[in-house]
This record gives structure tokens, C-alpha cells and sequence, in this order.
């Protein structure tokens, strides 16, 4: 396992994997397209993923002439242990971790998920700096709170909590987000 950068629960990973300059275009083709097909159901009920991104590199800013190489970028954040995430990648989602990171020199293939995680550790890169809005907080938390702020604006607008409590619908709205209240309680315990 690499070296990860952490703030509160969250856990910032960024993957440099080079690739045959030949394929960049076709693989560009690949993002773009499941960029506009949207996240899939699989990867939401990955519901501790911050942020996951894939991008292909064919120059970096420095660089005076053309390399030889592409480079496959994956920036991530999770709360979640990294063995953990890397596990869930490969055993969820092999068929499209084989589909983006397939491109690249030394993949092994998703399955099985000792020499994907080796891979995905030889090509990590060091973070410098990493920071959270809501530290303590996992994207399964952050996402209930809103709704129940969302929830709640649409009971009662502007109403101020404490007098939202004496209205007569407030057990209505209880009842009505009582599912994101106890997500608290559900939600993974934070990380050691």
C-alpha cells in the first residue's frame, strides 16, 4: 500500500498510469461517452466516493516536445480504507476497470484484486496537500444532510427551527426524513 493523504475521514488518491500515445484518442472517446451516459447505479451505491475522475494526459505544461507516452489520470476521494476502495473498483466494477486502465503498460486485470491493487500502488503518486470541506463527515452523511435541508426549506421555507418544531406539521416531516436522520447511525464508523 502507498502513502495516502488524509483530512478527518477522507483519503485523496491520484494515479498516474502511462499508456501508447495510439490509444489516447480512443480511450478520450470511451470517458467522454460514459461522461454523458452519467455515473452508473453501480458506482453510486459506492456511496463512499467523494469525487472520481479519469483523464488522459497527452502533454504535460513543461514538456517542450511530444512524449512517447499518454498517461491515464485517476484523481479520487473516499472514506474508506484504501485496500477497501481499490477492492471495491476491482470486484464491482471489473469489466470498466479493465475498459479504462486496459490502455495502460503492466495492468494486470481487475481480477483478481491483489495484483489490480499492486498496480494501482505502483502508479500512485504522492499527494502534497489535501483538504475537506466536512472532515468528519462521510459523502453518505453530507448527502442526507441535504436533503433533510432541502426537505425541511420545502415544509418550511424560512420558519426558524425552533418555532418549525411547534408546527403542525412538523411529525410529518419527521416521518418523512427520518430515513437521512438515521443515516448517522448507519453510516460507516470513521476510519482508525
Amino acid at each position: 500500500m502507498t502513502v495516502t493523504a488524509r483530512s478527518g475521514r477522507g483519503t485523496a488518491l491520484t494515479v498516474l498510469s502511462p499508456m501508447p500515445r495510439l490509444w489516447a484518442g480512443p480511450l478520450r472517446l470511451i470517458l467522454y461517452v460514459r461522461k454523458l451516459l452519467g455515473p452508473s447505479r453501480e458506482l453510486q451505491q459506492m456511496s463512499f466516493i467523494h469525487f472520481a475522475h479519469w483523464s488522459v494526459i497527452t502533454r504535460f505544461p513543461f514538456q517542450q516536445r511530444r512524449s512517447r507516452y499518454a498517461y491515464l489520470l485517476f484523481r479520487s476521494d473516499f472514506n474508506r480504507d484504501w485496500d477497501e476502495y481499490i477492492d471495491a473498483f476491482s470486484i464491482v466494477i471489473p469489466g470498466r476497470m479493465a475498459l479504462i486502465w486496459g490502455w495502460s503498460y503492466g495492468f494486470p486485470g481487475a481480477l483478481p484484486t491483489e495484483p489490480f491493487r499492486r498496480y494501482i500502488g505502483r502508479n500512485d503518486l504522492p499527494v502534497d496537500h489535501y483538504w475537506s470541506a466536512y472532515p468528519e463527515s462521510s459523502v453518505t452523511e453530507v448527502a442526507a444532510a441535504l436533503r433533510v435541508r432541502d426537505a425541511y426549506r420545502a415544509f418550511f421555507g424560512d420558519l426558524d427551527p425552533d418555532a418549525a418544531q411547534a408546527h403542525p406539521q412538523w411529525a410529518r416531516f419527521v416521518h418523512d426524513v427520518q430515513g437521512d436522520l438515521s443515516t448517522w447511525e448507519r453510516d460507516d464508523a470513521p476510519a482508525a
